[in-house]
């Protein structure tokens, strides 16, 4: 069954903006193109203090794998750009993030060592992720809540607002 999955790009270790490249690279290649791609935000680390910004961006992509093996696939995009969660303790920098935020009206909960939740369980409240969301699919509705991304930008609280830096090369249309 083909959905539309939503996966929230983070950078702060390393040239970030080529991080950001090179994981929408390997969905490319391992998943398919990306319908829709926003523009890149920086923003503070969020729940932990460091010196390193983050840049941040989400894309759009169809897809026909089920949730767990989707975020398998980007556990593995993640390792081969550098990153090594075994080492992390808690909230760490990291050369590249990649989150499953959610894929259309799924509600999905899984044991184990990811212990993958869709939608992703945070997202309503991180400015980060709402920001570039609200860019490329505004009128998408968290199927708990039962918002739009609008409305649940309207509501957030974080107050580290992220700022518009630029779009990646190549950016698609926003979905309706």
């Amino acid at each position: 069954m083909h959905r539309k999955a939503m996966i929230g790009l983070g950078s702060n270790l390393g040239d970030r903006y080529d991080n950001l490249q090179k994981a929408i690279q390997w969905l490319e290649n391992v998943v398919g193109p990306p319908l829709a791609a926003s523009a890149v935000w920086e923003s503070e680390p969020w729940g932990y203090a460091s010196a390193h910004p983050y840049l941040n961006m989400v894309v759009i992509l169809q897809t026909d794998l089920e949730p767990g093996a989707l975020l398998r696939v980007l556990l593995g995009i993640e390792r081969r750009l550098g990153r090594n969660r075994q080492d992390e303790e808690g909230t760490a920098d990291r050369p590249i993030d990649l989150d499953l935020l959610g894929m259309e009206d799924l509600v999905f909960s899984e044991a184990g060592p990811e212990g993958l939740v869709l939608p992703h369980p945070r997202m309503h409240l991180r400015r980060f992720v709402l920001e570039p969301l609200n860019e490329v699919w505004p009128r998408w509705v968290h199927p708990v809540l039962g918002q739009t991304v609008q409305d649940m930008l309207l509501q957030c609280e974080d107050s580290k607002g992220p700022v518009r830096v630029e779009r990646i090369p190549g950016g698609m249309e926003t979905l309706a």
